[in-house]
């Protein structure tokens, strides 16, 4: 399972599992999905709300509804994230303790990057664990 940590010390420095595969990351979160970006607004001091309009579901918020998600929008160091409207983007999110929002850090985020090796591999594993061409 993933874990997620907000982390209150943005000195302290985000450490996030590595190598993550699917299995752990369907199995490990609330939702998992591709959204486009719609807004990205500040929420409570260091941390954001971004709406997202979900294209593909891997679980969870099925494809074509809204969703909002909760996040740190620090420094990478401190597990934050920034997402630009427009932007599509495909992350695991977590049931928040704090809201109604999923929530998500870097940490839920980063494999999904189009500049790390593994993300094209995730998403094809992702899609044939739920049955998807």
């Amino acid at each position: 399972m993933l874990a997620i940590a907000l982390l209150a010390d943005p000195a302290l420095a985000c450490s996030c599992a590595r190598n993550p595969t699917a299995v752990q990351i369907l199995e490990g979160a609330t939702a998992v999905f591709t959204g486009t970006v719609r807004q990205s607004v500040p929420a409570t001091p260091g941390h954001s709300i971004t709406t997202f309009t979900v294209t593909e579901s891997f679980k969870g918020a099925p494809a074509g509804s809204t969703v909002r998600v909760v996040h740190p929008s620090g420094s990478s160091a401190s597990c934050g994230v920034k997402f630009a409207p427009g932007e599509t983007r495909t992350l695991a999110a977590y049931a928040s303790e704090s809201s109604r929002e999923l929530a998500t850090t870097l940490c839920s985020t980063w494999m999904f990057l189009p500049h790390v090796p593994i993300s094209a591999g995730l998403i094809q594993q992702m899609r044939a664990l739920v049955g998807k061409p």
